[in-house]
Protein backbone atom coordinates (compact mmCIF):
# COMPACT_ATOMS: atom_id res chain seq x y z
CA UNK A 1 0.00 0.00 0.00
CA UNK A 2 2.76 2.23 0.71
CA UNK A 3 4.47 1.52 -2.64
CA UNK A 4 0.90 2.52 -4.11
CA UNK A 5 0.20 5.85 -2.49
CA UNK A 6 4.08 6.83 -3.18
CA UNK A 7 3.09 6.15 -6.99
CA UNK A 8 -0.07 8.16 -7.11
CA UNK A 9 1.47 10.82 -5.02
CA UNK A 10 4.69 11.08 -7.77
CA UNK A 11 1.94 10.72 -10.54
CA UNK A 12 -0.37 13.78 -8.93
CA UNK A 13 2.23 15.34 -8.09
CA UNK A 14 3.50 15.32 -11.38
CA UNK A 15 0.12 16.24 -13.16
CA UNK A 16 -0.81 18.95 -10.97
CA UNK A 17 2.12 20.60 -11.73
CA UNK A 18 1.64 20.31 -15.40
CA UNK A 19 -2.05 21.31 -15.23
CA UNK A 20 -0.67 24.18 -12.87
CA UNK A 21 0.94 25.52 -15.80
CA UNK A 22 -1.99 26.22 -17.32
CA UNK A 23 -3.91 26.90 -14.92
CA UNK A 24 -1.60 29.44 -13.17
CA UNK A 25 -1.98 31.60 -16.62
CA UNK A 26 -5.12 33.25 -15.62
CA UNK A 27 -3.33 34.34 -12.17
CA UNK A 28 -0.17 36.13 -14.10
CA UNK A 29 -3.09 37.37 -16.35
CA UNK A 30 -4.83 38.85 -13.37
CA UNK A 31 -1.47 40.93 -12.54
CA UNK A 32 -1.81 42.50 -16.14
CA UNK A 33 -5.78 42.87 -16.99
CA UNK A 34 -6.90 43.84 -12.92
CA UNK A 35 -4.51 46.80 -13.40
CA UNK A 36 -5.20 47.55 -17.47
CA UNK A 37 -9.06 46.44 -17.55
CA UNK A 38 -12.04 48.05 -15.78
CA UNK A 39 -13.74 45.64 -13.92
CA UNK A 40 -16.63 45.99 -17.09
CA UNK A 41 -14.06 44.91 -19.33
CA UNK A 42 -13.13 42.42 -17.22
CA UNK A 43 -16.44 41.06 -16.81
CA UNK A 44 -16.83 40.86 -20.50
CA UNK A 45 -13.34 38.91 -20.68
CA UNK A 46 -14.84 36.11 -17.86
CA UNK A 47 -17.91 35.61 -19.57
CA UNK A 48 -15.69 35.64 -22.95
CA UNK A 49 -13.97 32.70 -21.46
CA UNK A 50 -17.29 30.74 -19.58
CA UNK A 51 -19.11 30.85 -22.54
CA UNK A 52 -16.57 29.07 -24.61
CA UNK A 53 -15.94 26.70 -22.08
CA UNK A 54 -19.88 26.06 -21.99
CA UNK A 55 -19.62 25.66 -25.78
CA UNK A 56 -16.40 23.18 -25.77
CA UNK A 57 -18.42 19.68 -25.03
CA UNK A 58 -20.85 20.67 -27.77
CA UNK A 59 -18.81 21.25 -29.90
CA UNK A 60 -16.66 18.02 -29.37
CA UNK A 61 -19.45 15.78 -27.55
CA UNK A 62 -16.88 14.57 -24.88
CA UNK A 63 -15.33 12.61 -27.12
CA UNK A 64 -12.53 12.63 -24.72
CA UNK A 65 -14.41 11.19 -22.40
CA UNK A 66 -15.13 8.13 -24.98
CA UNK A 67 -11.28 7.85 -25.45
CA UNK A 68 -10.55 7.21 -21.47
CA UNK A 69 -13.57 4.66 -21.91
CA UNK A 70 -12.35 2.59 -24.53
CA UNK A 71 -8.39 3.12 -24.58
CA UNK A 72 -7.26 0.45 -22.73
CA UNK A 73 -9.11 -2.00 -25.36
CA UNK A 74 -8.14 -0.32 -28.55
CA UNK A 75 -4.60 -1.12 -30.59
CA UNK A 76 -2.38 1.96 -32.00
CA UNK A 77 -4.22 1.59 -35.35
CA UNK A 78 -7.73 1.45 -33.59
CA UNK A 79 -6.57 4.81 -31.74
CA UNK A 80 -5.70 6.27 -34.64
CA UNK A 81 -8.77 5.72 -36.23
CA UNK A 82 -10.51 7.04 -33.02
CA UNK A 83 -8.60 10.41 -33.42
CA UNK A 84 -9.21 11.03 -37.15
CA UNK A 85 -13.20 10.04 -36.55
CA UNK A 86 -13.01 12.84 -33.44
CA UNK A 87 -11.25 15.52 -35.59
CA UNK A 88 -13.96 14.96 -38.05
CA UNK A 89 -16.88 15.14 -35.92
CA UNK A 90 -15.28 18.00 -34.14
CA UNK A 91 -14.75 19.68 -36.85
CA UNK A 92 -18.05 19.23 -38.16
CA UNK A 93 -20.04 20.59 -34.76
CA UNK A 94 -17.34 23.43 -34.59
CA UNK A 95 -18.38 24.50 -38.43
CA UNK A 96 -21.98 24.22 -37.37
CA UNK A 97 -21.72 26.88 -34.14
CA UNK A 98 -19.79 29.11 -36.31
CA UNK A 99 -22.87 29.27 -38.97
CA UNK A 100 -25.61 29.74 -36.39
CA UNK A 101 -23.36 32.17 -34.44
CA UNK A 102 -23.34 35.22 -37.29
CA UNK A 103 -27.04 33.87 -38.64
CA UNK A 104 -28.22 34.69 -35.05
CA UNK A 105 -25.31 37.39 -34.22
CA UNK A 106 -27.68 40.43 -33.18
CA UNK A 107 -30.58 38.33 -30.85
CA UNK A 108 -26.98 36.41 -29.11
CA UNK A 109 -25.13 39.85 -29.01
CA UNK A 110 -28.55 41.14 -27.31
CA UNK A 111 -28.71 38.23 -24.85
CA UNK A 112 -25.02 37.57 -23.84
CA UNK A 113 -24.05 41.11 -23.56
CA UNK A 114 -21.37 40.65 -26.28
CA UNK A 115 -20.25 42.55 -29.86
CA UNK A 116 -21.92 40.80 -32.11
CA UNK A 117 -19.07 41.27 -34.70
CA UNK A 118 -16.64 39.39 -31.60
CA UNK A 119 -19.08 36.17 -30.93
CA UNK A 120 -17.87 34.12 -34.06
CA UNK A 121 -14.68 34.22 -31.74
CA UNK A 122 -16.21 31.82 -29.12
CA UNK A 123 -17.36 28.65 -31.04
CA UNK A 124 -13.31 29.29 -32.90
CA UNK A 125 -12.14 28.93 -29.30
CA UNK A 126 -13.92 26.21 -27.92
CA UNK A 127 -12.88 24.09 -31.29
CA UNK A 128 -9.46 24.86 -30.16
CA UNK A 129 -10.13 24.35 -27.01
CA UNK A 130 -11.83 20.36 -27.88
CA UNK A 131 -8.55 20.09 -29.64
CA UNK A 132 -6.52 20.95 -27.26
CA UNK A 133 -8.16 18.74 -24.45
CA UNK A 134 -8.61 15.65 -26.57
CA UNK A 135 -5.26 15.65 -27.03
CA UNK A 136 -4.32 16.04 -23.46
CA UNK A 137 -5.97 13.29 -23.14
CA UNK A 138 -4.56 11.04 -24.98
CA UNK A 139 -1.88 11.79 -23.62
CA UNK A 140 -2.53 11.32 -19.92
CA UNK A 141 -3.63 7.46 -20.84
CA UNK A 142 -0.65 6.63 -23.09
CA UNK A 143 1.52 8.29 -20.11
CA UNK A 144 3.18 10.06 -22.15
CA UNK A 145 4.16 12.85 -19.54
CA UNK A 146 7.10 14.58 -21.24
CA UNK A 147 4.60 14.98 -24.25
CA UNK A 148 1.33 16.33 -21.68
CA UNK A 149 3.67 18.65 -19.83
CA UNK A 150 4.85 19.82 -22.85
CA UNK A 151 1.52 20.95 -24.50
CA UNK A 152 0.48 22.59 -21.50
CA UNK A 153 4.18 24.75 -21.72
CA UNK A 154 3.56 25.73 -25.44
CA UNK A 155 -0.06 26.78 -24.77
CA UNK A 156 -0.17 28.81 -21.94
CA UNK A 157 3.66 30.40 -22.71
CA UNK A 158 1.97 31.44 -26.11
CA UNK A 159 -1.28 32.72 -24.99
CA UNK A 160 0.52 34.90 -22.37
CA UNK A 161 2.79 36.44 -24.77
CA UNK A 162 0.34 37.21 -27.52
CA UNK A 163 -2.23 38.46 -24.91
CA UNK A 164 0.61 40.33 -22.82
CA UNK A 165 1.34 42.14 -26.17
CA UNK A 166 -1.56 42.83 -27.23
CA UNK A 167 -2.82 44.47 -24.16
CA UNK A 168 0.23 46.58 -23.27
CA UNK A 169 -0.47 48.02 -27.03
CA UNK A 170 -4.03 48.76 -26.06
CA UNK A 171 -6.15 46.10 -27.66
CA UNK A 172 -8.62 46.08 -23.99
CA UNK A 173 -9.93 42.93 -23.60
CA UNK A 174 -10.33 42.32 -27.09
CA UNK A 175 -6.31 41.61 -27.24
CA UNK A 176 -7.05 39.24 -24.56
CA UNK A 177 -9.52 37.17 -26.79
CA UNK A 178 -7.35 37.44 -29.61
CA UNK A 179 -3.86 35.80 -27.95
CA UNK A 180 -5.99 33.04 -26.53
CA UNK A 181 -7.00 31.99 -29.52
CA UNK A 182 -3.16 32.45 -31.19
CA UNK A 183 -2.07 30.03 -27.95
CA UNK A 184 -4.67 27.20 -28.49
CA UNK A 185 -3.32 27.50 -32.53
CA UNK A 186 -0.07 27.22 -31.60
CA UNK A 187 -0.77 24.15 -28.81
CA UNK A 188 -3.18 22.42 -30.97
CA UNK A 189 -0.44 22.07 -33.87
CA UNK A 190 2.68 21.41 -32.31
CA UNK A 191 0.29 18.07 -30.26
CA UNK A 192 -1.33 17.34 -33.47
CA UNK A 193 2.44 16.96 -35.25
CA UNK A 194 3.58 15.02 -32.11
CA UNK A 195 0.06 12.48 -31.65
CA UNK A 196 0.06 12.21 -36.11
CA UNK A 197 4.16 10.63 -35.58
CA UNK A 198 3.26 8.59 -32.70
CA UNK A 199 0.11 6.31 -34.52
CA UNK A 200 -0.08 5.12 -37.85
CA UNK A 201 -2.34 7.32 -40.03
CA UNK A 202 -0.99 6.69 -43.02
CA UNK A 203 -4.20 4.25 -43.78
CA UNK A 204 -6.49 5.34 -41.16
CA UNK A 205 -6.69 8.61 -43.15
CA UNK A 206 -8.58 6.58 -46.53
CA UNK A 207 -10.93 4.74 -44.13
CA UNK A 208 -14.29 6.65 -43.20
CA UNK A 209 -14.41 7.83 -40.09
CA UNK A 210 -16.67 6.50 -37.67
CA UNK A 211 -18.92 10.22 -36.91
CA UNK A 212 -22.08 8.63 -36.32
CA UNK A 213 -21.08 6.24 -33.83
CA UNK A 214 -19.29 8.80 -31.77
CA UNK A 215 -22.27 11.12 -32.32
CA UNK A 216 -24.07 8.70 -30.61
CA UNK A 217 -22.29 8.10 -27.46
CA UNK A 218 -22.07 11.76 -27.59
CA UNK A 219 -25.32 12.74 -27.56
CA UNK A 220 -26.53 10.37 -24.66
CA UNK A 221 -23.48 11.50 -22.74
CA UNK A 222 -23.57 15.20 -23.33
CA UNK A 223 -24.80 16.35 -19.76
CA UNK A 224 -22.40 14.65 -18.16
CA UNK A 225 -19.95 16.59 -20.28
CA UNK A 226 -21.63 20.08 -19.35
CA UNK A 227 -21.59 19.17 -15.91
CA UNK A 228 -18.38 20.93 -15.59
CA UNK A 229 -19.19 23.79 -17.88
CA UNK A 230 -22.26 24.52 -17.73
CA UNK A 231 -22.17 25.67 -14.20
CA UNK A 232 -19.83 28.39 -14.33
CA UNK A 233 -21.77 29.79 -17.48
CA UNK A 234 -25.47 29.69 -15.60
CA UNK A 235 -23.71 31.47 -12.67
CA UNK A 236 -21.71 34.66 -14.56
CA UNK A 237 -25.04 34.89 -16.92
CA UNK A 238 -27.29 35.02 -13.51
CA UNK A 239 -24.54 37.44 -11.60
CA UNK A 240 -24.84 39.66 -15.27
CA UNK A 241 -27.78 40.15 -15.95
CA UNK A 242 -29.00 39.97 -12.37
CA UNK A 243 -25.88 42.32 -10.20
CA UNK A 244 -24.09 43.11 -13.50
CA UNK A 245 -21.15 43.09 -15.34
CA UNK A 246 -18.60 44.60 -12.88
CA UNK A 247 -20.53 41.75 -10.36
CA UNK A 248 -19.52 39.50 -12.60
CA UNK A 249 -15.73 40.51 -12.62
CA UNK A 250 -15.80 40.20 -8.81
CA UNK A 251 -17.24 36.52 -9.38
CA UNK A 252 -13.99 35.72 -11.87
CA UNK A 253 -11.74 37.06 -9.59
CA UNK A 254 -13.23 35.00 -6.69
CA UNK A 255 -13.24 32.32 -8.63
CA UNK A 256 -9.59 32.15 -9.58
CA UNK A 257 -8.55 30.76 -6.34
CA UNK A 258 -11.52 27.90 -6.41
CA UNK A 259 -9.59 27.30 -10.06
CA UNK A 260 -6.59 26.74 -8.23
CA UNK A 261 -8.11 24.29 -6.03
CA UNK A 262 -9.60 22.29 -9.13
CA UNK A 263 -5.87 22.29 -10.46
CA UNK A 264 -4.91 20.16 -7.58
CA UNK A 265 -8.10 17.80 -7.40
CA UNK A 266 -7.65 17.62 -11.71
CA UNK A 267 -4.38 16.24 -11.59
CA UNK A 268 -4.66 13.89 -8.47
CA UNK A 269 -7.67 12.49 -10.67
CA UNK A 270 -5.43 12.35 -13.50
CA UNK A 271 -3.14 10.08 -11.81
CA UNK A 272 -5.53 8.12 -9.65
CA UNK A 273 -8.28 7.54 -12.66
CA UNK A 274 -5.96 4.71 -15.19
CA UNK A 275 -4.91 3.51 -11.98
CA UNK A 276 -8.29 3.03 -10.92
CA UNK A 277 -9.94 1.57 -14.43
CA UNK A 278 -6.73 -0.76 -13.96
CA UNK A 279 -7.66 -1.79 -10.61
CA UNK A 280 -11.22 -2.02 -10.96
CA UNK A 281 -11.08 -5.20 -13.72
CA UNK A 282 -9.75 -6.92 -10.45
CA UNK A 283 -12.42 -5.14 -8.51
CA UNK A 284 -12.82 -8.68 -6.14
CA UNK A 285 -8.96 -8.81 -5.48
CA UNK A 286 -8.58 -5.32 -4.89
CA UNK A 287 -11.38 -3.82 -3.30
CA UNK A 288 -9.77 -3.02 0.11
CA UNK A 289 -6.92 -1.14 -1.81
CA UNK A 290 -9.48 0.36 -4.20
CA UNK A 291 -11.68 1.37 -0.87
CA UNK A 292 -8.47 2.36 0.76
CA UNK A 293 -7.40 4.96 -1.26
CA UNK A 294 -10.77 6.65 -2.17
CA UNK A 295 -10.93 7.10 1.11
CA UNK A 296 -7.91 8.92 1.29
CA UNK A 297 -9.00 10.98 -1.60
CA UNK A 298 -11.95 11.93 -0.60
CA UNK A 299 -10.58 13.33 3.34
CA UNK A 300 -7.82 15.19 1.81
CA UNK A 301 -10.35 17.44 -0.48
CA UNK A 302 -11.37 19.50 2.24
CA UNK A 303 -8.30 19.42 4.24
CA UNK A 304 -6.92 21.16 0.74
CA UNK A 305 -9.56 23.23 0.53
CA UNK A 306 -8.42 25.01 3.91
CA UNK A 307 -4.38 25.25 3.07
CA UNK A 308 -5.91 26.91 -0.21
CA UNK A 309 -7.39 29.61 1.59
CA UNK A 310 -4.84 29.39 4.13
CA UNK A 311 -2.40 30.85 1.46
CA UNK A 312 -5.00 32.41 -0.08
CA UNK A 313 -5.22 35.07 2.30
CA UNK A 314 -1.72 37.15 1.91
CA UNK A 315 -1.71 36.33 -1.60
CA UNK A 316 -5.12 37.76 -3.09
CA UNK A 317 -4.20 40.99 -1.99
CA UNK A 318 -0.79 40.97 -4.10
CA UNK A 319 -2.04 39.32 -7.30
CA UNK A 320 -5.27 41.05 -7.55
CA UNK A 321 -5.40 45.57 -8.31
CA UNK A 322 -7.17 47.02 -5.46
CA UNK A 323 -10.32 47.80 -7.88
CA UNK A 324 -11.15 44.26 -7.35
CA UNK A 325 -10.53 43.93 -3.52
CA UNK A 326 -14.48 43.50 -3.07
CA UNK A 327 -13.97 39.83 -4.37
CA UNK A 328 -11.66 38.96 -1.22
CA UNK A 329 -14.27 38.07 1.22
CA UNK A 330 -15.74 35.64 -1.44
CA UNK A 331 -12.40 33.81 -1.86
CA UNK A 332 -13.67 30.76 1.07
CA UNK A 333 -17.43 30.07 -0.90
CA UNK A 334 -15.27 29.81 -4.50
CA UNK A 335 -12.96 27.34 -2.75
CA UNK A 336 -15.58 25.28 -1.01
CA UNK A 337 -17.50 25.09 -4.28
CA UNK A 338 -14.76 23.05 -6.02
CA UNK A 339 -14.37 20.91 -2.89
CA UNK A 340 -17.78 19.89 -3.25
CA UNK A 341 -17.42 19.54 -6.84
CA UNK A 342 -14.39 16.94 -6.06
CA UNK A 343 -16.35 14.60 -4.36
CA UNK A 344 -19.57 14.57 -7.38
CA UNK A 345 -16.25 13.93 -9.91
CA UNK A 346 -14.65 11.36 -7.78
CA UNK A 347 -17.88 9.15 -8.07
CA UNK A 348 -19.00 9.87 -11.43
CA UNK A 349 -15.34 7.94 -12.47
CA UNK A 350 -16.70 5.03 -10.79
CA UNK A 351 -19.43 5.10 -13.15
CA UNK A 352 -17.58 5.95 -15.94
CA UNK A 353 -15.20 2.81 -15.70
CA UNK A 354 -18.93 0.55 -15.67
CA UNK A 355 -19.82 3.09 -18.83
CA UNK A 356 -22.87 3.79 -17.15
CA UNK A 357 -23.85 6.87 -19.66
CA UNK A 358 -27.64 7.51 -18.29
CA UNK A 359 -26.83 7.51 -14.53
CA UNK A 360 -23.95 9.56 -15.02
CA UNK A 361 -25.77 12.03 -17.36
CA UNK A 362 -28.88 12.31 -15.11
CA UNK A 363 -26.71 13.21 -11.96
CA UNK A 364 -24.84 15.43 -14.09
CA UNK A 365 -28.40 17.25 -15.20
CA UNK A 366 -29.81 17.45 -11.55
CA UNK A 367 -26.70 19.02 -10.71
CA UNK A 368 -26.95 21.76 -13.85
CA UNK A 369 -30.79 22.51 -12.82
CA UNK A 370 -30.14 22.86 -8.82
CA UNK A 371 -27.46 24.93 -9.80
CA UNK A 372 -29.18 26.90 -11.64
CA UNK A 373 -32.40 27.66 -9.48
CA UNK A 374 -30.31 27.93 -6.51
CA UNK A 375 -28.14 30.40 -8.16
CA UNK A 376 -31.09 32.76 -9.60
CA UNK A 377 -32.53 32.81 -6.60
CA UNK A 378 -29.01 32.90 -4.39
CA UNK A 379 -28.26 35.95 -6.82
CA UNK A 380 -31.66 37.98 -5.76
CA UNK A 381 -31.33 37.30 -2.19
CA UNK A 382 -27.58 37.19 -0.76
CA UNK A 383 -25.50 38.50 -4.33
CA UNK A 384 -22.44 36.95 -5.13
CA UNK A 385 -22.28 34.84 -1.92
CA UNK A 386 -25.76 33.68 -2.54
CA UNK A 387 -24.20 32.07 -6.05
CA UNK A 388 -21.17 30.63 -4.79
CA UNK A 389 -23.53 28.86 -1.77
CA UNK A 390 -25.57 27.44 -4.19
CA UNK A 391 -22.44 26.08 -6.33
CA UNK A 392 -21.85 24.46 -3.01
CA UNK A 393 -25.24 23.00 -2.45
CA UNK A 394 -25.63 21.49 -5.69
CA UNK A 395 -22.48 19.39 -6.34
CA UNK A 396 -23.14 17.91 -3.06
CA UNK A 397 -26.32 16.96 -3.57
CA UNK A 398 -25.56 15.51 -6.68
CA UNK A 399 -23.00 13.90 -5.21
CA UNK A 400 -25.40 12.35 -3.07
CA UNK A 401 -27.22 11.05 -6.43
CA UNK A 402 -24.41 9.67 -8.27
CA UNK A 403 -23.16 7.93 -4.93
CA UNK A 404 -26.59 6.42 -5.22
CA UNK A 405 -25.59 4.74 -8.60
CA UNK A 406 -22.70 3.80 -7.73
CA UNK A 407 -23.26 1.43 -4.53
CA UNK A 408 -25.89 -0.51 -6.52
CA UNK A 409 -22.92 -1.72 -9.36
CA UNK A 410 -20.11 -2.38 -7.08
CA UNK A 411 -21.21 -4.56 -3.76
CA UNK A 412 -18.87 -3.61 -1.11
CA UNK A 413 -19.38 -6.52 1.29
CA UNK A 414 -16.31 -8.94 1.04
CA UNK A 415 -16.02 -12.13 -1.32
CA UNK A 416 -18.83 -10.09 -3.75
CA UNK A 417 -17.62 -8.90 -7.22
CA UNK A 418 -18.55 -5.83 -9.04
CA UNK A 419 -21.98 -5.80 -10.49
CA UNK A 420 -22.01 -5.28 -13.93
CA UNK A 421 -24.53 -3.62 -16.07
Amino acid sequence: MYDLLKNLSQNSAFYTFANSIEAFSPFLLAIILTRQLTPEEYGIWVLFIALVTFLRPLVSLTIQDALRMHFFEMGDAERARFAWSSLCLTTACAATFVAVTLVLAKPLSSALSLPAEWLVTIPVAAYLYAMFYFLLAFNQFAHKRGTFLGLHVIQTAASLAFIAFLVFNDWGWHGVVIGKIGGLAAGCAVGAVWLVNGLPFGKILRQRPHIVRLAKFGLLYLPTGMGLVAIPLTDRLIVTHVLGLAENGLYGVAALFGFAVFVVINGILHAWMPWLFRSLVDWRGLRRKIITVSLIFLALLPLGGIIAYVIAVPVAPIIIGNQFDGAFHMIPWAIAGTVSMGYFFHNQAYLLFKKAILPMSLSSFSCIVLNAVFSYYGAIEYGVIGVLAATIGAFLIAALISAAFVIPRYRLRAGDTAADE
